[in-house]
C-alpha cells in the first residue's frame, strides 16, 4: 500500500499549474522529509529523481541545486557513492553561476561523507573543514545552526575512526551546541562510555537523546544510533544481556533502512557481547556476518576507487586554471601599465607569459601522468604477485610502499613476517576469501589471523580494518 501512495505522490505535481510551483516545492519537500524520517530512503530517492526528470524546469536555480544535493545525500546513505558523486558534480557545476555559500557548504559536506566511506580520511576532513568555514558565513541562523550541527557531527565520525579523541569531543560538543538532537546526544553518550568511562555523563546524554526522539521530529535512523549507545552503556556496566537486547533493536532498524555499515558495526558489538557471556555459537554467527559485510563493502569501495581519484584530479586542474586566470589578469594590468614603453618590451612580456603558462600546463600534465603510472603499473604488478602467492610479492611490495613495514613495526615491533604479509594483502583491498584462495589457506584461518592481527595492532573495534591500515600508512 505504501508504494501506491508514493507513486501517487510522484505523479501529483504533474497535475498542478506552473503558477503554484512554490507551493508544489514546499509540499514535495515535506513529502521527501517524511519519507526520510520514516526510513524509506529508496522511496525518497525515487521521488527526488522523478522531480529532477519531470519538474526541474519549474524549480528555481537554488531549489534544483538543493535537490541534486539531497539526492547525493540519500545515495551516500545507501552507500551508492559513485552515483552520489555524479549528482554532487551537477550541483557544483550549477553553483559556479549561483555562487551560494549555503549550497557550496552542503556540496563539500557531502563530498566529505563520500570520501570518508571510501577511506580517504584526510581528504574528507579537508572537505568538511572547508564546508564548515563556508557555513559560518551564512547569516540566517535557522539555516546556519542545523547545517553546522550536521557538518560537525559528520567530521566527528572521522576523528573517531582515526582515534583523534580531543578533536572528536570538540566537534561533538559544537554539533550538539548548535542544534541538539537524538543523534548528537547518542554520539556524546558513546564518547563518555567508550573514551572517558564516565557512565554518569553517558546516562545523562542517553536520557537527553530519548527526550529528543520522543518529540517525533527526528528520523528513525537516529533511534538506531541511540539504541546502539544504550547497548554500549549496559555492556560497560557488564549487563551483557541488556546490551544484546538494545543491539538487536538497533540492528533491526538498520536492516530495515538497508544501511550496511551500521549493520556491520552492530554485528561487531553483538559478537563482543556474545563472547562476554560465552555464547560461542551466536558470537561466531555475528562475526561471520560482520566479516561478510566488511568484505562486501571493501570490494564495492575498491571497484569505485577511480571515482575520487578523478574528482581529485579535476579539483587540481580547476586550481591550476584558477591560478592561470589570476595570472592572466595580472599580466593584463602589467601590459596596460607598460604599454607606453614600447612594442619591444610588450613582445618580451607576452612571450614570457606564454612560456610560464606552458610550464604550468606541462608540470600539471607530468604530475597527472605520474599519478596514473603509479596507480596503474606498480599497483597492478604487486596485486598480480599477491594473487600468484609469489615469493617475490613481499619484496616488491616493500619497494612500492617503502614505509609500510617500519610504520607497522612502530605500532608493534613483535609482528611476525606472516602478519606483515597479511597486512599487505589487507592494504591492497583483498577480501578474506581471496586471501584464503591465493595463499592456499582456509577461510576460517584467515579470519582468525585477521582478528588476532587487529588485536596486536590495537585497532579500535568500530574501525574498518582496511580503512584503518590505509589511513595509518598514508
Amino acid at each position: 500500500m505504501r508504494h501506491y501512495i508514493v507513486t501517487f505522490l510522484l505523479c501529483l505535481p504533474l497535475f498542478f499549474s506552473s503558477q503554484s510551483s512554490k507551493k508544489e516545492s514546499d509540499s514535495l519537500n515535506k513529502v521527501i522529509f517524511q519519507l526520510r524520517k520514516d526510513g524509506q530512503l529508496d522511496d525518497a530517492l525515487a521521488l527526488c529523481k522523478k522531480i529532477i526528470k519531470d519538474r526541474s524546469s519549474a524549480l528555481n536555480d537554488k531549489e534544483l541545486l538543493s535537490l541534486y544535493i539531497q539526492t547525493g545525500n540519500i545515495l551516500c546513505n545507501l552507500s551508492r557513492v559513485k552515483e552520489s558523486f555524479d549528482y554532487l558534480e551537477l550541483a557544483m557545476e550549477g553553483n559556479q553561476k549561483l555562487q551560494d555559500n549555503e549550497i557550496e557548504a552542503r556540496i563539500y559536506g557531502e563530498y566529505g561523507r563520500n570520501y570518508n566511506i571510501l577511506g580517504f580520511s584526510q581528504k574528507a576532513i579537508e572537505h568538511f573543514t572547508k564546508s564548515i568555514d563556508l557555513a559560518t558565513k551564512i547569516e540566517d541562523q535557522k539555516t546556519k545552526k542545523p547545517l553546522l550541527q550536521y557538518l560537525y557531527s559528520a567530521r566527528a565520525v572521522i576523528y573517531e575512526d582515526t582515534n583523534q579523541v580531543d578533536e572528536l569531543y570538540s566537534d561533538l560538543h559544537h554539533a550538539y551546541e548548535n542544534n541538539p538532537d537524538t543523534y548528537g546526544a547518542s554520539r556524546l553518550a558513546k564518547y563518555f562510555t567508550v573514551h572517558r568511562q564516565d557512565l554518569d555523563s553517558a546516562k545523562y546524554y542517553l536520557q537527553k537523546g530519548e527526550q529528543s526522539f520522543s518529540t517525533g521530529k527526528f528520523p528513525i535512523f537516529q533511534k538506531s544510533i541511540l539504541l546502539r549507545s544504550y547497548g554500549r552503556y549496559y555492556f560497560a556496566k557488564k549487563d551483557h544481556q541488556k546490551a544484546i537486547s538494545y543491539y538487536k533493536e538497533s540492528l533491526a532498524i538498520s536492516e530495515e533502512l538497508k544501511k550496511p555499515k551500521d549493520i556491520k558495526d552492530t554485528e561487531k558489538l553483538l559478537y563482543e557481547a556474545y563472547k562476554a557471556i560465552d555464547d560461542d555459537q551466536k558470537a561466531n554467527e555475528s562475526l561471520e556476518k560482520y566479516s561478510k559485510i566488511s568484505d562486501s563493502l571493501s570490494f564495492e569501495n575498491k571497484k569505485i576507487q577511480e571515482t575520487p581519484i578523478k574528482h581529485i584530479l579535476r579539483e587540481k586542474e580547476a586550481e591550476v586554471k584558477e591560478k592561470e586566470k589570476n595570472y592572466i589578469y595580472l599580466v593584463i594590468i602589467i601590459l596596460l601599465t607598460v604599454l607606453v614603453v614600447g612594442y619591444y618590451i610588450l613582445k618580451r612580456i607576452s612571450r614570457s607569459t606564454q612560456d610560464e603558462k606552458q610550464e604550468i600546463i606541462s608540470e600539471n600534465e607530468a604530475k597527472t601522468q605520474e599519478l596514473k603510472l603509479k596507480v596503474n603499473q606498480s599497483f597492478d604488478e604487486v596485486v598480480q604477485l599477491a594473487k600468484n602467492n609469489s615469493p617475490e610479492f613481499w619484496g616488491r611490495f616493500q619497494e612500492v610502499y617503502p614505509d609500510f613495514r617500519d610504520k607497522l613495526l612502530a605500532v608493534n615491533p613483535d609482528l611476525k613476517p606472516s602478519e606483515l604479509i597479511l597486512s599487505a594483502y589487507i592494504y591492497l583491498g583483498f577480501m578474506t576469501k581471496d586471501i584464503a584462495d591465493y595463499t592456499f589457506k582456509a577461510v576460517k584461518t584467515i579470519k582468525n589471523n585477521k582478528y588476532n592481527l587487529r588485536k596486536r595492532l590495537e585497532i579500535p573495534t568500530e574501525s574498518d580494518f582496511t580503512i584503518w591500515i590505509r589511513n595509518y600508512l598514508s
